[in-house]
């Protein structure tokens, strides 16, 4: 099945995920620049006039043929552009907290317990 193409303009509103309701220059506007790059490179069906490919300063060497996807152009562009790739790696709050705290000994706690 070939997926419908949805060439975007600046009044047009998203349409998918939490950002749905919003249209593109609502989302230049609330500088949100990364998310419109990652729905034009990740998304199959999503396009968008080449003004507004001009506004998310994707280059025609960085344009792709639609309807498909790049996931190492999007890495590539991130990667020569003003924006930055996101980490491969997750870190959790708790491994950066780690360093930060003194492991509590068991005397200590039994004080804080009985109140001395």
């Amino acid at each position: 099945m070939i997926p419908n193409k949805r060439v975007l303009t600046f009044k047009s509103k998203m349409g998918f995920g939490k950002i749905k309701d919003y249209t593109v220059r609502e989302m230049l506007d609330r500088r949100k620049h990364k998310d419109l790059i990652s729905a034009y490179f990740k998304l199959t069906s999503i396009d968008f006039i080449p003004n507004v490919l001009d506004e998310l300063e994707i280059t025609k060497e960085f344009r792709i043929e639609k309807p498909s996807s790049d996931l190492d152009m999007y890495y590539k562009f991130l990667k020569q552009s003003r924006y930055q790739a996101p980490s491969k790696t997750r870190s959790s709050g708790l491994e950066k907290l780690k360093g930060f705290s003194k492991p509590i000994s068991g005397a200590k706690l039994t004080r804080v317990n009985h109140g001395h």
